[in-house]
């Protein structure tokens, strides 16, 4: 009995290990141009560390034509590209990537900051954000740490009309421009709050 108990544990691992690799390199030909350190500079999500779920979610949506991207027109081909056991393979590794591996500078130092930051925190919870954006919620996508440049982008798109999401909508009324570039603040600045170390 032990000897088969440790095959099966032996065969799971082989089979998890395989379905890693399998999502590693589906990442490096496909993401990683615009969501590693190659796209950095573009305004496109970070994805290290989103839950699975999420990732699997985007990913369908992007495959049935139920979601599309104003900077990434290509998201639409990828993914119908992707088979069902390919997206659930990419989604588990990178839930298993470390958002501090990707080499992001943060002006902590810069004037306005602290304040900015204190401000959006407080507007984030006032806001109740959380209740959807923390990594325990597995429809929504995870916000602490995002890039600021694509946080810039996104709420524009709500603010604008340009994403249809009625909940986001309701939020966002009445928020003002100083009210968008705090919590931004806050969100990308959390980076700060992880083991990723000073400036990055």
């Amino acid at each position: 009995m032990k000897k088969l108990i440790a095959s099966v544990i032996l065969l799971l691992l082989s089979a998890a290990t395989l379905a890693s690799e399998h999502g590693a390199g589906i990442f490096a030909e496909q993401c990683a141009a615009c969501h590693g350190n190659a796209g950095l500079t573009m305004d496109t999500p970070l994805l290290h560390g989103q839950e699975p779920a999420y990732i699997v979610k985007a990913l369908e949506a992007f495959k049935s034509n139920a979601r599309t991207d104003t900077i990434m027109m290509s998201m639409n081909a990828i993914a119908s590209a992707l088979s069902v056991e390919e997206i659930k393979a990419v989604a588990t590794y990178i839930a298993g990537q470390d958002p501090c591996a990707l080499n992001i500078e943060i002006d902590f130092q810069r004037e306005g900051f602290r304040a900015a930051f204190v401000a959006g925190r407080q507007l984030y919870q006032e806001t109740n954000c959380g209740h959807c954006h923390q990594s325990f919620h597995h429809q929504a996508p995870r916000l602490i740490g995002q890039k600021a440049s694509f946080l810039t982008r996104a709420l524009d798109e709500f603010r604008q009309g340009k994403r249809s999401a009625p909940m986001m909508a309701n939020l966002l009324r009445g928020w003002t421009d100083t009210d968008y570039t705090n919590v931004i603040t806050y969100l990308s600045g959390m980076r700060l709050m992880r083991s990723c170390g000073e400036g990055h």
